[in-house]
């Protein structure tokens, strides 16, 4: 094979012109090796006692609750007993896994990289169904990947939340892709309901689907009958019921998540012993730290003058992942856009209300990652309107950002 054929090739693969199966092995073999030190970050981690592993250990033995574990921090404490404070979703998926091999040999890093190739793979099937230009795949690919706080939920998916907020964005594209595809409303649902049982907010992406039938609805009639709204409504509303059930087992009332009941830690748990779980007192903090927060590095030590960590409570949206103005010049139908951005706002101000950021994070808002797929879908649709060269540039400093912060943090962290 000469230097020609090689060169060839490699354009090839980097503009992802008609991936083969060969070319998807060479994408997900790369993202597997640039992932080891992820994969090997869970053992130094403690990651074998990652709650959802903890969690899907007590269903293999039929108990909600769980078992003993080195460190309950941030968990539920309700009548001697230790409960997983979030939906449990991740613990079923878990759950063959940790039947066949046990906890202490499932890496949840390497289970999130899995859901990551898959991921990887339904991007590229929303950007060949959003019509878009060639050279931009792999732009748009780095900006998801490596320039948003996806990056840094993969490397520390050893932890409960990150791994929650991988699995979620899974069901997330998966609903994007059926939207734009074979469009099997019941399915759509599924997706729905599996994203809600592992992140709650999640939920009003039925927001996003029924302005996709209303945007049918206005293409031809006869596209959208009653039947689809009840296909994509059941399945949603059995999943919430299906929460619902397991709240009630573990605390006697459906609508008691356990949250009054979780041992919280330091400013967290002052803060809601003084104003609860929602307050519009968050409302300030958590503005500023979505949309204005700055990169920033903690210094300590005499003078202040040595690196101590990343600061944990993270960097604004517009200042890690600039590119994502241009889902603001985004151009779509009405209903997709109302839909969109319904979705988008309403998980937003619902998390402005919340008593935490996404604490602990480095260089990102992890709770973005609720809608970013979708916010995505409209960075992209934005693109035609910013300029090629200040698009390109805001993706390679997010991404060198990214790498920068990830470098300090794991060089300096003292955790």
């Amino acid at each position: 094979m000469n230097a020609a054929v090689i060169t060839q090739y490699t354009r090839k693969l980097v503009r992802f012109e008609s991936p083969t199966r060969l070319d998807w092995l060479l994408y997900f073999c790369f993202f597997t090796v640039l992932h080891i030190p992820g994969i090997l970050n869970f053992y130094s981690n403690d990651g074998a006692h990652n709650a959802y592993l903890m969690f899907a250990r007590s269903l293999e033995h039929g108990h909600l609750y769980l078992p003993p574990m080195p460190s309950p921090e941030d968990m539920i404490l309700y009548h001697g007993n230790y409960y997983l404070p979030y939906p449990p979703l991740p613990s079923v998926l878990l759950l063959p896994l940790v039947a066949i091999a046990g906890n202490h040999v499932v890496n949840t890093v390497f289970v999130v990289l899995i859901m990551s190739c898959l991921n990887l793979y339904l991007m590229y099937k929303i950007l060949v169904r959003l019509q878009v230009k060639q050279e931009y795949f792999i732009w748009i690919m780095s900006a998801f990947f490596f320039g948003s706080g996806y990056w840094y939920a993969l490397f520390t998916s050893h932890h409960v939340y990150s791994f929650a907020q991988i699995t979620s964005c899974t069901f997330q594209l998966l609903l994007i892709n059926e939207l734009f595809g074979k469009r099997r409303w019941w399915l759509a649902g599924v997706y729905i309901g599996c994203s809600f049982l592992t992140r709650q907010f999640t939920i009003l992406y039925v927001l996003f689907a029924l302005g996709y039938m209303w945007y049918l609805y206005e293409q031809d009639r006869q596209s959208v009958r009653f039947k689809d709204i009840v296909l994509l409504c059941l399945p949603v509303g059995l999943f919430t019921g299906i929460y619902l059930v397991y709240n009630y087992l573990r605390f006697g009332n459906p609508f008691d998540p356990g949250y009054a009941y979780i041992l919280y830690n330091g400013v967290l748990r002052d803060r809601v012993a003084m104003y609860g779980v929602f307050s519009r007192k968050y409302f300030l903090f958590n503005f500023y730290s979505f949309f204005i927060k700055g990169f920033n590095i903690e210094f300590t030590g005499t003078g202040a003058l040595r690196i101590k960590d990343m600061d944990g409570w993270g960097t604004s949206l517009l200042a890690a992942s600039p590119f994502l103005v241009a889902s603001v010049r985004a151009r779509w139908s009405r209903p997709l856009l109302i839909g969109a951005w319904a979705t988008i706002g309403v998980i937003l101000l619902c998390t402005l209300f919340y008593h935490n950021n996404g604490y602990r994070q480095v260089n990102t808002m992890r709770f973005s990652l609720d809608f970013l797929p979708l916010l995505f879908v409209l960075t992209i649709l934005g693109l035609k309107d910013i300029p090629t060269w200040l698009w390109k540039g805001f993706v390679t400093y997010a991404v060198v950002l990214n790498v920068l912060s990830f470098v300090i943090h794991f060089l300096y962290q003292t955790k």
